[in-house]
């Protein structure tokens, strides 16, 4: 049966790939960097429909050391502009594991305040930065040293970043050709970023636990299939390829 007919014909049940099914790391500043992947496992069908809600926001990093005396506060400048956010969280303080609120936050000087109980504490902080950066979704074949990918989105954080996107919606514009959506089995979705800051989603593990970035945002809507569908995988390649040539 040809391809297109088998992907007629397959039962697609709609969902989204979530931030936690995928395999994530930090970020390299000035330097593209994938920093979130996942392997497929069944066949995938990325959602491009007015009802599809695709969520993207990736925070900066940082990391601060409070001073060696306790209930003293402390004003800590952040190394990037902080932007107020309409879709998540501007920032997000964590003292050796645990979430705290800051004193109070300065939008203009790019900084916060901070009281805390006890000396040489690990504040982990992650913020919604305006600094400019590019984020590309793509979906990479297996085999050829990962060679072998495809753009499925490309967008600026300046964008992301200051939108509703409950409101205005943000989708991926699939133009090139019908088998663009497509993940076979065994193909990667990757999230590269290239920023002029870290991008983590958590930080190393502190004494109450493993900081993570609850403010960020990474959801692709889908449609997957438990269908075995001949010959996709050739098919889907052989289009990336044409696509790339």
């Amino acid at each position: 049966m040809a391809i297109q007919n088998q992907l007629k014909n397959a039962n697609w049940i709609p969902g989204s790939v979530t931030l936690r099914e995928f395999t994530t790391q930090e970020s390299t500043p000035d330097e593209a960097s994938v920093v979130a992947e996942i392997q497929v496992g069944r066949p995938l069908q990325l959602r491009d429909d007015p009802d599809s809600e695709l969520r993207l926001a990736l925070p900066a990093y940082e990391h601060f050391t409070t001073d060696g005396t306790a209930d003293e506060t402390e004003t800590f400048e952040l190394g990037n502009n902080l932007v107020k956010s309409p879709t998540t969280e501007d920032l997000l303080v964590w003292e050796d594991g645990a979430v705290v609120q800051p004193d109070s936050v300065d939008y203009d000087s790019n900084a916060f305040d901070y009281t805390s109980s006890g000396t040489e504490t690990d504040l982990d902080v992650f913020y919604i930065a305006r600094n400019p950066a590019s984020v590309e979704i793509r979906k990479t074949a297996p085999g050829a040293g990962g060679k072998v990918n495809q753009t499925l989105k490309e967008a600026q954080t300046a964008i992301l970043h200051t939108r509703d996107q409950a409101q205005q919606e943000v989708r991926f514009g699939f133009e090139r050709t019908p088998l663009q959506p497509y993940l076979p089995r065994k193909f990667r979705l990757q999230v590269v970023v290239d920023a002029p800051y870290t991008v983590a989603f958590e930080a190393p593990e502190r004494a109450n636990g493993t900081p993570r970035a609850r403010n960020a945002l990474l959801s692709l809507p889908r449609y997957q299939t438990e269908s075995r569908i001949e010959g996709l995988g050739t098919a889907v390649k052989q289009d990336m390829i044409g696509v790339r040539g």
